[in-house]
């Protein structure tokens, strides 16, 4: 599974001045490389002018490209920082002033192909385009898209694109839904403001969202994008946080009884990167979970700390949204005492009953004595601490109704544990 370091001198100094570009004869791939003309810019034409690659946009990220001729081109893609997890990350814009089809390969170093391309026209709707490979090397460390361009941009990604701004407006959408049921005069009106909790290496805003009932002290926290192309982990997350949102008569009873906190991006400089895991400091943020080193755990940390003292409850649930293969819960091993009680074991299998077509697949103890999200939240604070899985290429829809149900079943359970506990201590 896939779900720290730092960078070399020689690797920082390269990525800071951003693409070198070759132009070169045909040649076969593993010949020595021909002469380069470096530019400095997120931005190239072919040599006849007609076809332009960018990557001026968030997330866009290649680090090197090479023209064999007008339509046969190389990208090659590279890690933030030396041996960094496998989550090799591209994005790029294309387009040609006369309509063709290009041949680009994408040669990866100190990675292979993991996420298969994703094609939009205007960076907001997304298919799957997987029919663009037209050839792979057999260890993955290379594949090769047939693109058709024109003088219409197209974007290629290894994932959608969800950024910063993205999260932001999402945020803002789920505030005006709270506006209009405060005008309505619903009971159990939806309350969610968001504030800044800190700022990252970058200086960039870390936001923090918070849904429902502030003044009950019980509370859970919902974690996502610690890895910056894990796309679907922050979809899954918004349709998570959708369902608690939502004008039903048990989100609403739940957004009365529980606060809800969420970090929807936790690494903004990465995701504004393109970078594969780390922060801007080169850093991995999930195996920081120890000294908290990096200003963005500092700030999640300090939060967290700060819910499960309140004076009237504590936390009761920890979520970390993430992205692999496919969907799977990593949670603590099973014998470990956390409150409450049994609750993870009892969730899943709601779920797995509510969702018989849905394989639930748990993994406990994975990474429990690493310095990650999840082992830190378990061992310190003693609650149910899960790192939550969509897989790269699963069905968006699917993702949707995954979530939905999941968050729906965790409502209900926790809103029966929560009155379970009132009446025990009478």
């Amino acid at each position: 599974m896939v779900c720290c370091c730092a960078a070399s001198v020689k690797r920082s100094l390269f990525l800071a001045i951003g693409w070198i570009y070759v132009f070169a004869a045909p040649m076969a791939y593993g010949e020595p490389g021909p002469t380069a003309s470096t530019l400095v810019s997120t931005q190239f034409r072919s040599q006849d002018q007609a076809v332009r690659f960018e990557t001026d946009f968030p997330g866009g990220k290649i680090d090197r490209l090479i023209e064999y001729n007008g339509s046969d081109f190389e990208i090659v893609i590279r890690p933030e920082a030396d041996d960094t997890n496998d989550s090799a990350w591209y994005a790029f814009r294309v387009q040609s002033t006369n309509q063709r089809d290009i041949k680009v390969r994408l040669r990866y170093e100190g990675g292979s192909h993991r996420y298969e391309p994703k094609i939009s026209y205007d960076r907001t709707n997304w298919e799957s385009a997987q029919q663009l490979v037209v050839a792979r090397h057999p260890g993955g460390s290379e594949v090769t898209l047939k693109i058709p361009v024109s003088d219409r941009a197209v974007w290629i990604a290894g994932q959608e694109l969800v950024s910063n701004k993205d999260i932001a407006n999402w945020i803002e959408q789920l505030r005006n839904q709270a506006d209009a049921s405060k005008i309505l005069g619903k009971e159990n009106a939806l309350a969610i403001a968001d504030t800044t909790i800190g700022t990252t290496v970058d200086g960039r805003n870390l936001y923090q969202m918070s849904i429902g009932n502030a003044q009950s002290g019980d509370s859970i926290f919902i974690l996502s994008r610690q890895h910056p192309p894990e796309v679907t982990g922050t979809i899954g997350m918004m349709h998570f946080v959708e369902a608690i949102c939502a004008d039903t008569e048990l989100a609403k009873a739940f957004r009365d009884k529980f606060h809800t906190s969420v970090v929807p991006i936790a690494n903004p400089d990465g995701v504004a990167k393109g970078y594969w895991r780390a922060n801007a400091n080169g850093v991995d943020l999930n195996r920081d979970w120890m000294n908290f080193t990096q200003p963005e755990t500092k700030a999640i940390h300090d939060e967290l700390i700060k819910l499960n003292e309140h004076k009237d409850g504590r936390l009761w649930l920890f979520l970390d949204f993430h992205s692999t293969y496919n969907e799977v819960f990593y949670t603590m091993p099973r014998e470990n005492d956390l409150f409450p009680s049994g609750f993870t074991t009892e969730w899943l299998a709601a779920l797995d009953e509510r969702m018989p077509t849905f394989d639930v697949l748990r993994d406990d103890g994975h990474n429990a004595h690493r310095s990650t999200s999840k082992a830190w939240v378990a061992r310190e604070l003693g609650i149910h601490a899960i790192t939550y899985e969509f897989g790269d290429e699963t069905d968006r829809d699917r993702i949707r109704n995954i979530a939905a149900k999941s968050a729906e079943e965790m409502m209900r359970l926790l809103l029966k544990r929560k009155s379970e506990s009132v009446v025990s201590s009478k």
